[in-house]
């Protein structure tokens, strides 16, 4: 094992020295780029891992046939160019197959760019790297000097000297005690300032903003809100428009490609999303096809629409008389029967009130002559003795 301070200076320069930090960036993004489609049926000479490294880092490559084997060749596209300005002859010069060939495309074999530009993940993940790499600097200069909390001056060699004591055996974890008065006459200290936090906070915010940004430009939803609170549903899913168009893009135009390579090879090979994106293009399509879209066509067409009455002409007289017609019509049907109706509700209404009157009538005869009752029974009573 290395000293340590070999290992130190060593991993150092992805830090402090820009290429090596810009190009460990970039390799680093390229590995989790390779996760971004996944291939079935390529054939054994073509691995999914170089293709997809010729298309991220060359931008395309070319399918051909090789001794009866198919490949994934890379090389470049050039010749006279058609009416769009595309390319049609793809020059290949491949040592380990002993060939130096240029080929037709379309002809001889299939040309598959990495987007509809043919241009290639570098300049984004490159342009990233570096604004990513001057930020880390710029936070480890912040972060180193938080250790500078004081400065010390002194003005003569004996002071200085006394004050580098003081210091490393502060530093070794022990007390010191100071002999001399003309330490603290020969020494000045400035505190310094205390902004610094902030700072630093503000760089790291930075950094984060330029990952999540470039992550952004590959497809991936990653949050660079750095709010000390909790986020809501929408600042979570605000940019998740933005993140497939560029995905889409290339996964089209590697179907497009794979599927004139079956036509001419008589292969199977098939391409889609993998990892991240996979789940990434599920979850906007759950959303998209759980909302219903009534477009205006749809909404004109549908009869249950009250809407759509708006939209329909104006009646003419004969049509407007016409109706109103029927519905004096169809009133007039309906007032016999109400007006029956309510001569029975009427009648009977009456007919109870009259038996009402009447027994409240009763009632009252009943309670004022009680004592007429017992008269007319003691006559009836002698009428009957008087017959016997």
């Amino acid at each position: 094992m290395k000293r340590k301070e070999n290992i130190y200076q060593r991993f150092q320069s992805y830090v402090k020295n820009k290429d090596t930090a810009v190009m460990a960036f970039i390799e680093n993004t390229l590995a989790k780029t390779q996760a971004m489609f996944v291939y079935e049926g390529l054939p054994d000479t073509v691995p999914a891992e170089e293709l997809e490294r010729l298309l991220q880092t060359e931008g395309n490559a070319f399918f051909a046939e090789v001794n009866g084997d198919l490949y994934a060749l890379q090389g470049a596209a050039g010749g006279e160019p058609d009416p769009y300005n595309r390319p049609t002859i793809y020059t290949v010069a491949n040592p380990a197959l002993k060939l130096n060939k240029s080929y037709k495309i379309g002809v001889d074999g299939v040309f598959i760019k990495n987007d509809t530009n043919g241009n290639s993940l570098l300049p984004i993940i490159g342009k990233f790297a570096v604004l990513y790499t001057d930020g880390i600097i710029s936070l480890n200069t912040a972060s180193i000097l938080t250790r500078i909390t004081m400065l010390i001056s002194a003005s003569d060699d004996k002071t200085k000297q006394s004050a580098d004591e003081f210091l490393k055996k502060i530093l070794d974890g022990d007390f010191s005690v100071i002999g001399e008065n003309a330490f603290f006459k020969g020494v000045n200290m400035q505190t310094a300032a205390t902004s610094n936090t902030q700072y630093i906070t503000q760089l790291v915010e930075l950094v984060q903003y330029y990952k999540a940004n470039m992550l952004n430009e590959l497809g991936l939803n990653a949050n660079y809100n750095m709010k000390r609170e909790r986020l809501n549903t929408g600042e979570v899913a605000m940019n998740v428009d933005v993140l497939l168009p560029y995905v889409d893009n290339m996964l089209h135009e590697r179907q497009k490609a794979l599927k004139q390579v079956n036509e001419m090879f008589g292969t199977e090979i098939t391409v889609r999303l993998g990892s991240s994106w996979y789940l990434e293009h599920e979850n906007y399509e759950s959303l998209v096809t759980g909302v219903e879209v009534v477009t205006e066509e749809e909404r004109e067409n549908d009869p249950t629409n009250e809407d759509t009455d708006t939209d329909q002409p104006a009646p003419t007289e004969e049509q407007q008389q016409t109706e109103e017609t029927e519905q004096n019509d169809h009133e007039q049907q309906e007032e016999p029967e109400q007006t029956e109706q309510t001569e029975e509700g009427n009648e009977q209404e009456q007919q109870e009130q009259s038996e009402t009157e009447e027994q409240t009538e009763q009632q009252e005869q009943d309670e004022d002559h009680p004592a007429d009752e017992d008269e007319d029974t003691e006559e009836h009573r002698k009428k009957k003795g008087g017959k016997k």
